[in-house]
């Protein structure tokens, strides 16, 4: 029989992503995907002739479970906080025989211990620092769940894996969502505002990935996951996998986007001016998680699989980017 992969989250960004590069390179696969409505439902079909669909919320207790119970690999990428989901999807796995792979996000190491927008020197390596990736504390974000997903694998015997993914770009190929968060965000700020912008000095650093080297990271996860054992991957506690392809500080990027805008004749200067938290607010509420903290993690374990980054350079795509939203 052909391994059955179910799905949530295929009509999001990270989701619609995954899903068309896990049929495109295994169409032996029955992909099932989890949606809201019809409307969804026929938004897949229209892409994917073969992609099966259930409709139903992470909130729908037993549609999850019963669902989970017949897939060979549950791949969640609708929520990096739904606990709820989380514990449905696991207990459901625990009936059948299954591998589950969680999406999270490196928002759990954010730290701004120096200040809004100063950087530090700290690197979480996913091999090195396991140990203290997995007891991060309890209020860091998404760790409640990230908890949620290895101690409820450890009790449901179910074997689980984290995908950790940083500042995602890139133009998605799923088929209804197609925009990452934070780099439209900082744009779509800055030509509210008609003038560039960091939190305190924007010295503070991020890695990146680009949308479609996160995706080659949940394929490959499952391919090992349909493996005897689980393949070569880590299961379980330390099965924890960050996913990155370089690093930027907030200024240079919020330097480079007030370049692009302004040489469209959008910002009447290329000046970027420093705010603090108070004023940065103002022009998007999580301000200082999205744009003032040090995010920084290394991909060691994943790169030990033989993944590897080929999608384009945060660089090479930020124009596209900021034609993006000055269309919009």
């Amino acid at each position: 029989m052909s391994p059955r992969i179910f799905i949530t989250g295929a009509t999001g960004y990270v989701g619609g992503q995954t899903a068309a590069t896990l049929i495109a390179k295994h169409p032996e696969y029955n992909v099932v995907a989890l949606v809201r409505d019809q409307e969804q439902a026929a938004q897949l079909k229209s892409r994917w002739s073969a992609i099966e669909t259930v409709i139903g919320t992470l909130d729908d207790d037993k549609v999850l479970k019963d669902e989970a119970a017949k897939a060979d690999v549950v791949i969640q990428t609708a929520s990096s906080d739904h606990i709820p989901a989380v514990k449905s999807l696991l207990a459901g796995l625990g009936a059948g025989s299954g591998r589950f792979i969680h999406i999270s996000g490196t928002g759990v190491l954010n730290d701004m211990s120096t200040g809004p927008g100063n950087a530090t020197e700290k690197v979480y390596d996913d091999l090195k620092d396991i140990k203290e990736i997995i007891t991060l504390p309890a209020e860091a974000l998404h760790r409640d769940v990230d908890d949620a997903v290895i101690s409820g694998g450890v009790q449901e015997g179910v074997p689980t894996a984290i995908v950790c993914p940083p500042t995602i770009f890139g133009v998605g190929e799923g088929p209804v969502k197609k925009r990452s968060m934070q780099i439209p965000f900082l744009t779509e700020a800055i030509l509210n505002r008609g003038k560039g912008f960091t939190v305190g000095s924007g010295n503070n650093i991020w890695d990146y990935a680009h949308v479609s080297d996160i995706a080659k990271a949940f394929v490959l996860l499952t391919e090992e996951a349909l493996k005897p054992n689980g393949g070569a991957a880590t299961w379980g506690p330390e099965g924890y996998y960050f996913v990155e392809s370089g690093e930027f500080t907030w200024k240079t990027i919020s330097e480079k986007v007030t370049e692009l805008a302004h040489k469209q004749g959008k910002l009447a200067t290329a000046e970027v001016e420093e705010l603090t938290v108070e004023d940065a607010v103002k022009f998007h509420p999580w301000a200082p998680v999205l744009w003032g903290g040090n995010c920084r993690s290394r991909a060691s374990r994943l790169r030990a699989l033989g993944w590897k980054p080929e999608g384009p350079t945060v660089w090479e795509t930020l124009p596209s980017i900021v034609d993006f939203e000055i269309r919009k």
